[in-house]
């Protein structure tokens, strides 16, 4: 009796796990939607301070935005362009990626594809004397480029 009882069960069980991979996922998937909308335009920073032997700390950011990857990155590209004050040294528009540098400074530019209305702006650079979270060069920057394309960016916290 006890086996017949498992095997009921078990059947049952599997019969439900496979049922609820048949139900729409909306509910989900809503969830997920109003979670991205309030992450978009949201800036995220966080700092690595000096290392061992004076090398100078980090300054990372990153963003959502609801536009193309390939429209943020020349978007972004084209400001650091006219950017006198600094110089593109490297770029990869392949991986959408550039480097720019100001003096002894360098800063990494990464713009991640999430899909076709959606993508992320990642920067890495040096972290500057006396910046604070909130006006870092990176953070900066990163509202420059959501200015030029008429997105309303502000730094998380």
């Amino acid at each position: 009796m006890n086996s017949k009882a498992t095997r009921l069960s078990v059947l049952s069980a599997v019969v439900v796990g496979f049922a609820a991979t048949l139900l729409p996922a909306g509910p989900a998937d809503a969830q997920w939607v109003f979670v991205a909308r309030k992450a978009l335009g949201r800036i995220e920073q966080m700092r690595e301070g000096p290392q061992s032997g004076g090398r100078p700390g980090y300054d990372f950011a990153t963003v959502l935005l609801d536009a193309p990857a390939d429209r943020v990155y020349a978007t972004a590209l084209e400001l650091a362009r006219k950017n006198t004050a600094v110089r593109v040294v490297m770029q990869d528009p392949g991986q959408r990626r550039f480097q720019i540098a100001e003096g002894d400074r360098t800063a990494t530019f990464n713009v991640v594809h999430f899909n076709d209305e959606v993508s992320q702006i990642m920067i890495a650079g040096h972290a500057g004397p006396g910046e604070d979270s909130t006006t870092s060069r990176v953070v900066q920057a990163i509202l420059r480029v959501c200015k030029e394309m008429g997105k309303h960016c502000q730094a998380g916290g």
